[in-house]
């Protein structure tokens, strides 16, 4: 009995001491793993007033991986172009990610800095020509439709040329308002009414499908369709094999999309998008 007692004894001891061993076993291993899992933790930085060039700076000396998008915001002045708003999926300033973990940063729409219509110029002959006749002429104003069409005067033959801009589709602002319809219509509007010299240039084209011309148009040696598109009111509609001018629309499209710009995803300020008209 005696032998069996402290058999016993030895026993519980033993089992006493593995318990104790797999308890500080265990214990370390949990500290080991919560180290391991705050070294793996990144805290998000504060991008307040950063444009994205110093938030890719900031985002990349921290290893955090990142994509830009941009933010449903209305833009009052060109002071808010390119400004931090927000992190993404509910992420805030002092937010913990992990090491793999990739994060959306949303900014403000950008500034319009590039100018592709100092790549092209005239270079035809219009002087005494008819663009009806011809296929390129000087006309004067008639009136402007919206944004991508005008009603001009032949100044060889008098005749009146309905006229759809070739290479673009601004935004509608006639029959349906769309947004930025208005605002494309307002510059070309201004753009025209305030020309000195109006050239129109065929480029090819007949009449589309309502019965209009198609054409370029030239306003003071600019070209004015690809001068919409740097201004972001229109993408590029061309086709870089069909027409001379189809590879610069494409760049300035390209360009212009970057920006989030009007067009391509803007808010508009002056657009009740609830009851889809102009304020």
């Amino acid at each position: 009995l005696l032998a069996s007692s402290a058999a016993s004894d030895v026993y519980k001891r033993q089992v006493l001491m593995m318990k104790k061993i797999l308890t500080w076993f265990l214990l370390i291993f949990t500290m080991l793993l919560v180290g391991c899992t705050e070294e793996d933790k990144i805290t998000l930085p504060d991008l307040t007033g950063k444009s994205r060039d110093e938030i890719t700076e900031t985002l990349e000396k921290s290893n955090i991986s990142y994509t830009f998008k941009f933010a449903e915001k209305i833009i009052n002045s060109d002071d808010e172009l390119d400004k931090f708003v927000s992190y993404g999926h509910g992420l805030q300033v002092g937010s913990s990610i992990s090491k793999d973990e990739k994060v959306v940063v949303y900014t403000t729409v950008l500034p319009l800095t590039e100018n592709h219509t100092s790549e092209v110029k005239i270079d035809f002959e219009w002087e005494n020509k008819s663009f009806i006749e011809d296929g390129v002429g000087q006309v004067t104003l008639n009136y402007c439709v919206d944004g991508d069409t005008a009603s001009f005067r032949d100044i060889k033959t008098g005749q009146i040329i309905k006229l759809r801009f070739l290479g673009i589709n601004t935004r509608e602002s006639t029959i349906e308002e769309e947004p930025w319809g208005k605002a494309a219509s307002d510059y070309v509007k201004a753009r025209l009414k305030n020309a000195k010299t109006i050239i129109l240039d065929a480029n090819g084209a007949t009449k589309d499908m309502y019965g209009r011309y198609l054409g370029l148009v030239w306003v003071d040696g600019i070209l004015l369709n690809l001068e919409i598109i740097d201004q972001a009111y229109s993408n590029s509609t061309l086709s870089i094999s069909d027409s001379r001018y189809g590879e610069v629309f494409m760049k300035a499209s390209i360009a212009a999309k970057k920006t989030g710009r009007r067009f391509f995803g803007e808010i508009d300020p002056d657009y009740d998008y609830e009851n889809k008209r102009f304020k």
